[in-house]
């Protein structure tokens, strides 16, 4: 069902989609405060392997950069989907504007060029770290032959859906 809305091939339940961006929100929040609580309850000192020094004050900040982010990212979009949800004017308005089929048809294009430009920049970056680490052009290789294998997956999934 969510597919078949996402690709456009039933009409879209716009109360249902704020419904499930806020449940999905409230998943960031709590993912947010996950982070934070690895920060609070390790003081900061990420029990894993570090190759460098500083690593403490640059896991503490990444962790709670990270976890601060999606707390305030999840509790704006509640916000935002929750004032739809009550406010009919506002919903109308946006309801309209995402099921707009020039606004979508930009939206599946904006996605589909940067995944084009992101497959580009891995690749560049493979062969820059190809002269610098064998590990990151290694680790880059993995990340192209998921985002290779995703790409092959939808191309399938969408040829047996439309």
């Amino acid at each position: 069902m969510i597919f078949n809305q996402i690709l456009g091939n039933q009409p879209v339940d716009f109360k249902k989609k704020c419904q499930l961006r806020i449940w999905l929100a409230a998943g960031f929040v709590l993912l947010g405060l996950l982070s934070l609580l690895i920060v609070f309850l390790t003081h900061g000192e990420i029990p894993v392997l570090y190759l460098e020094e500083g690593h403490q004050d640059f896991t503490r900040g990444f962790f709670s950069g990270i976890g601060g982010g999606l707390i305030a990212a999840g509790l704006i979009t509640i916000y935002k989907n929750y004032s739809y949800l009550k406010h009919a004017d506002s919903r109308k308005k946006r309801e309209i504007f995402e099921t707009d089929e020039r606004n979508r048809l930009l939206g599946l294009r904006s996605w589909a060029y940067a995944g084009y430009g992101m497959f580009l920049l891995l690749y560049l970056g493979i062969i820059a770290c190809a002269f610098v680490s064998l590990t990151i052009m290694k680790t880059l290789l993995a990340v192209s032959a998921v985002f290779a294998l995703l790409l092959l997956f939808f191309r399938v999934l969408l040829q047996k859906h439309m």
